[in-house]
Parts: C-alpha cells; structure tokens; sequence
C-alpha cells in the first residue's frame, strides 16, 4: 500500500488535512497550501488564478488575534472554510514538495527582522504575484521526494526541540521572585536522578493467574490459554494502542501473534513483539482491576507497579538475540520504551526510543518506496523524543532532521470504520501540536537566541494554535469552558471512554500551548514594580497560562485515569508541578493573587496529592519535585 492510497477520499477529511498542515506551517505555506485547495474545488487553471484573490479568501477566513479573546483566555472562533472535492493525489504531491522545500525556505519564511517601531517582518520573501510567481511552480511533483534522497536532507533543528531550553519547570526557579534558588548543576536534577537509578529488576516469573501450572523457566509463555492471550491483548489494543498506534491491530492477530503460536513462542522477533504487547496489556489490566495478571514475584507495594515484568523480561531477552535492523525491531523498541514510560522509568525510556530513532535513520533512506506504516512510525518516535526532551536533557537522536522528508501520517482509505479514521485523526493532531510546540519552544525558549520573541510572532504562534483547534473533526472537537465549568463537567464523568480521552489529550495540548506561549506573561506580572505598572496585555496573557495550565492538566486525566495509562504519565506530573510553582509565586502577593488565579484554582491540591500518592513512590524526580513544593510552601 502507498502513502497516496492511505489517504480517506472524503473531501471533507482531506480539507481537514488541509487545515491541519497549515496549523503545522507558517502563513505562508498554509495560504499555498489553501490555493491549491480552491484550486482542486473549482476546477481554476493555476495560470489564470490570482494571488491577490488568494491572499483576499485567506484574510476572509482566518481571524488573526494575540490573545483568545474571552477573559479566560481560550478561544479564538477562527473562521475556517472547508473547500470541497479536494485533489488527494494533487495534495500527497503538495505535501511531499513542501516538506522538500521547507528546508531551503525556512530561512526566508521565518527570518524576521525587528525593525525599529518593534514590528517584525519577513525578510527576502515576498507573496506570488503575477510579477513573482509561486516558487512551487518550479518544482516538479516527481523530482522532489524519494527515500533514496533521505540520506543527503541537509541536518537541521528547526522544528526540534532546543538542546538547550528552559522550558523544563524546574527552570522556574530561577525566576527573581523564587524563595527556593537552585544552582545551574542542581536544575538538572531530573536527568541526574534518572540515570543513578538501578536497573529495572529482571523476574521470568509468570504472572499469579499462571503460577500453578507454571514451571520455573519461562516455558509458562506457552501456558497461556487462547482466552487469556485475547484478554492481554484486548487490553493493550483498548488502553495503549488508541494514544500511540504502533502496530497495526489486524496485522498482530494475523500475523504477528499467529507466527508466535505456531513456534510455541520459540525465539524470534514474533514471539518478542508479542510478548511485549503481553506485558503492557498486563500493566493495563492490573491498573482497571485484573489482580490475577499482577507479577507473582512481586511484594504487595510493588504489586500494580511491576505489572507484566516477567513478560517484558522474556522480550528483552529474546530481543537480544533476534533484533534486526528492520521495522519490526523498530516496532519492539517503541513498545519497551512504552513499558518503561508506564512505568516511569525515564532513561530506559529515552533509551530504547533513542535506538528506535537511530534505526530509523538508518532504514528510511534505503526503502524502494516508503509505506505509510514506515512514515506512521517515524512520527511515533518523534512524538515520543520530543516528550520526553522537552523535560529532560538528554541528547537528541536527530530523527527531527528528516521530518521536512518524511510525510505525515495519512488517513485510512474511505473503507475503514469511523472510530478508526478518528483515530489515526487523532494521531495526526498530535503530530501536528507537537510540530506547533516545538516552534514555540524554538522561538521562545531557546537559549541561544539574545532577542525576546516581537509581538507579531507570538501573535502567529497563537493564531496558529486556534487554527489548529478550529480544524479538529466534529468526533474530536471540544469547548472550552471557566476553570469552575471544566471541573463540574469533569467530576461528572469520573470514567473517561477512549473517545473521551483522546478529546482531553487533545485539549490538554491544546492548553499546553496556551501555557507555554503566555508564560513570559506571567513572568512580567511577578517582577512588576507595581500592578498598575502592567499593561491589560500582560495581565491577560497571563491569566491564560495560568487558567490554560491547570484546564490542561484535569482534561490529560490525571484526576480520572490510572497515571500509568495516562499519555506520557511523567509529561502530565510535570506540567502540574510547573502550575503549582507559579500558583505558588503568584499567591506571595495577595493583590495579584486575586486578579491571575481563576476561580477553583485549588483543584491543583487534589491532582497533585493524588499524583504524588500514586508515582512519587516509583520516579526520583516526581519525589525531588514534591520536596521543592514543600520548599516552597
């Protein structure tokens, strides 16, 4: 199967990929991008359509706003038109040639210059006209991508996460108005914790329900009823598999887990693969209540939390013996780097995506033709990187250096079921968040740049961000509501669906972007020689990081979902501890306490007692970060 057959034919589908590209791209690119849609729905020769009606529909449909408009600071009603009939093959080809060409552009498209009233500007680019043409024109569809060309993409880090950035919360310490100072060395705290841990302990034994027919080695594998083995797996696929798509759910019952039977589990990359769907299916199953899947060997303090480590060790070690350098193995990889993000172990986590990333750097370029599982995994590693980098300060693989080569993943043709095409949607919303985030952090939080961010690239960074919400499909849409609305309506679905969740993930980064970008805001309010000092600017900019932080935190679930389960358990602590420290800031002066902190506010207290009981136990850095909130106290 093609990248070009992934893609659903609906038209309204692809006007959301649309959508979706340009909340990932600059201006620039989205008008492009939406010409050719215009193009495709009225059948218009490029030749004879005008730039200037372009650049006309595009300002009728996009309302450009630095803030959200509301009080709370959430949503801009971004006016989005969603052209018909859309061209796929015309669009595959748009995308393949932007991605290209994003690395010879990115300079011209995102070099602004201060200029002296502090407006800012693009420097040597200039919109088509019909004096100058759209520089697409001059690019053939077929010349520009093929996975032979991977190897020669110039290395860049644009749209990486920063090796060195202070968006990590910890970096908030060192803020003038903290009580609590850290030395640079000490705000690494977090990696230095992480890798004096001891390793994971290794157990072959078989979980409790299989202890009576189980012999000592791991032979009890091929105990395991055909009933069994489904509960496992539908496990997995019900809890684990939705929020991150590794595998594909048919080809594991009818091949994967079919081969692993016929050989009796014997070793072989099959067996392995399976086994490790084994072991999350049984973290999954221990967390919602299944004790007879806990590890036998385990103490009753370490009961949930050791979950499927006779299984995870059985894979490791076969692993060692059978990895390859193929997609499979990539696939093992980012399951044991799941297994240890469940369970919070960060730099065994980084590790195996680490390797994961490093493989495939080395496969894309030598594919005939790249498949559209290939690009699917490719953008699981980079989601999965770009995480866990964002907290901690490992070095990066440099897998974002190919992102301008490599597709984004595409959607199921239009036979697939509804729930399916949500989603791989929802996938593709991630992707395109996380692409969104890391400029923020790039522009924002990188150390290296002198210059603070001008007034008009925060106001593209948030335009961009409502665009992303105002594109999402009516299965993944959601409201956005006072912090005392979001809980009521929260508390009154203490179970979440699946559906329901991956809705909060995305409105939780949804959040996070309103949090990260607004947070300077919240610096300036706190080092304020006075109040009236503050511009209205300031003031609700910042009440939109502080509002948008703890909303983001409830809806990443952390006061209804097990944490193991929870997307990127470590990422939703920490993004509480970041709120909890600048509440705790904010609340040292009692007039500017009343005017930031919205109403319910002292919700975080609940989310972070029960985080903390939960993990704190299990992750030096969830109980390094409570010892700084006591510190502070």
């Amino acid at each position: 199967m093609t990248v070009i057959e992934t893609f659903d034919r609906s038209p309204d589908i692809g006007d959301r990929i649309v959508a979706f590209v340009g909340s990932s791209f600059d201006r620039t690119w989205t008008l492009k991008i939406h010409e050719i849609s215009l193009r495709a729905a009225h059948h218009v020769d490029k030749r004879s359509m005008s730039a200037r009606h372009v650049v006309r529909g595009r300002r009728n449909v996009m309302k450009r706003n630095l803030f959200a408009g509301d009080v709370e600071g959430w949503g801009c009603n971004v006016d989005i038109s969603r052209p018909k009939n859309l061209s796929v093959t015309e669009l595959n080809d748009t995308l393949k040639r932007m991605e290209a060409k994003l690395d010879a552009l990115m300079e011209s498209t995102h070099d602004f210059r201060i200029t002296s009233d502090g407006q800012s500007r693009l420097q040597n680019h200039h919109e088509p006209t019909v004096e100058n043409p759209d520089p697409m024109e001059a690019v053939s569809p077929m010349s520009v991508f093929s996975p032979s060309k991977l190897g020669s993409v110039q290395i860049r880090q644009e749209l990486a996460i920063p090796e060195k950035h202070y968006t990590a919360p910890q970096h908030l310490l060192s803020w003038p108005c903290s009580p609590v100072t850290l030395t640079e060395l000490d705000l690494r705290y977090p990696v230095a914790l992480e890798i004096q841990r001891p390793k994971i302990r290794r157990s072959r034994a078989p979980p409790r329900c299989l202890v009576e027919s189980s012999s000592r080695d791991d032979g009890w594998l091929s105990n395991l009823s055909l009933a069994q083995l489904r509960d496992l797996a539908d496990s997995y696929f019900s809890h684990f598999h939705p929020q991150y798509l590794v595998l594909d759910e048919d080809r594991f019952y009818s091949h994967h887990l079919n081969q692993a039977l016929r050989v009796g589990f014997a070793r072989n990359l099959d067996s392995c693969l399976v086994a490790l769907v084994l072991s999350l299916g049984s973290v999954a199953a221990c967390q919602t209540g299944k004790t007879e899947w806990a590890q036998s060997d385990s103490t009753d303090a370490m009961l949930d939390h050791e979950a499927g480590l006779g299984f995870y060790t059985i894979a490791c070690d076969m692993f060692r013996d059978v990895e390859e350098t193929d997609w499979v193995s990539v696939q093992c990889l980012l399951l044991m780097a799941l297994y240890n993000s469940s369970v919070l172990r960060i730099h065994d986590s980084w590790s195996f995506i680490h390797k994961a990333c490093s493989l495939i750097m080395i496969l894309l370029p030598l594919q005939a033709k790249l498949e559209a599982h290939h690009c699917q995994l490719y953008w699981i590693a980079y989601l999965q990187e770009s995480q866990i980098l964002v907290e901690y300060d490992f070095p990066p693989s440099g897998l974002s250096s190919l992102e301008s080569a490599v597709p984004l993943p595409l959607l199921p043709d239009s036979g697939a079921d509804s729930q399916g095409k949500d989603t791989q949607f929802y996938f593709l919303a991630l992707v395109a968040m996380r692409r969104l985030l890391n400029r923020i952090h790039l522009h924002l939080y990188n150390k290296e740049r002198v210059q603070p961010p001008s007034h008009s690239i925060l106001g593209e960074l948030s335009r961009q961000i409502e665009e992303w919400k105002a594109c999402l499909p009516v299965a993944l849409q959601f409201e956005t509501f006072s912090l005392v609305e979001e809980v009521r309506l929260l508390s009154s679905h203490p179970v979440r669906p699946m559906q329901q969740r991956l809705r909060g993930h995305l409105k939780a980064r949804y959040c996070a972007a309103k949090t990260i970008l607004y947070r300077s805001h919240v610096h300036r309010c706190l080092h304020a020689s006075a109040i009236s000092a503050l511009s209205d600017e300031d003031m609700l900019g910042a009440k939109v990081a502080v509002s948008s932080a703890i909303i983001g935190v409830l809806h990443g679930g952390i006061l209804q979902e097990p944490f193991g389960l929870l997307l990127f358990p470590i990422n939703s602590w920490r993004t509480l501890f970041g709120i909890e420290i600048q509440i705790k800031f904010i609340l040292r002066n009692e007039e500017l306490s009343k005017i930031l902190l919205p109403e319910g506010w002292e919700i975080t207290h609940q989310a972070r007692e029960m985080a903390a009981g939960a993990a704190s136990r299990f992750s030096p850095t969830i109980a390094k970060d409570c010892e700084i909130l006591r510190m502070l106290s």
